[in-house]
């Protein structure tokens, strides 16, 4: 009984993971995939996302003078809806990378598998990850460990490395027309 219980509840998780994945794998935008996007797309755009919840500003907050709870608990839910604002656009510009290296792969003169589970591998960290952020951005109101950030940024930074290292998708054609 307790094997069948155990059994039910990894099979829960694994579609609410499936879920989530197909959810965040839907977010982008095939139109705005072109040369000029990836030209000026850069993973520094995502840098104020480690200021946002830091602790620091919380608590230099509660130190001004007419300071109450009622405030505080404003100025966390404002940062955040910022923040989930930001990781909204990033997994979107994860996602418009991870289409252009797929439709280098297609476009490539020669099989690349290596790259192609490579990308894999990174999707499902990023996806975890971003999982994982949202689940401690839930629970930070009641004390949780500060969000990992640059783990995020350093996913969409190797992306656009290794895109970069595949050759230009203007010469392969990887964007749509």
């Amino acid at each position: 009984m307790l094997l069948l219980a155990i059994g039910g509840g990894a099979a829960f998780l694994l579609a609410v993971f499936l879920l989530l994945f197909f959810r965040l794998a839907s977010r982008f935008d095939a139109k705005a995939c072109s040369p000029q996007w990836l030209d000026e797309f850069s993973p520094e755009s995502y840098a104020p996302m480690e200021r946002l919840l830091d602790r620091s500003d919380f608590e230099f907050l509660a130190t001004l003078p007419g300071y109450h709870a009622a405030i505080g608990k404003k100025f966390l839910a404002e940062r955040r809806k910022t923040f989930y604002e930001f990781l909204a656009l990033l997994i979107r510009d994860f996602n418009q990378l991870h289409f252009v290296a797929r439709q280098l792969l297609v476009a490539a003169a020669e099989d690349r598998p290596d790259f192609a589970r490579a990308l894999w591998r990174q999707q499902i960290k990023f996806y975890f990850s971003v999982c994982v952020v949202r689940c401690k951005v839930a629970l930070y109101p009641l004390g949780w460990t500060p969000v990992d950030v640059p783990q995020l940024l350093h996913a969409l930074e190797r992306m656009r490395r290794q895109i970069q290292e595949i050759g230009t998708p203007v010469a392969a054609g990887a964007f749509p027309a």
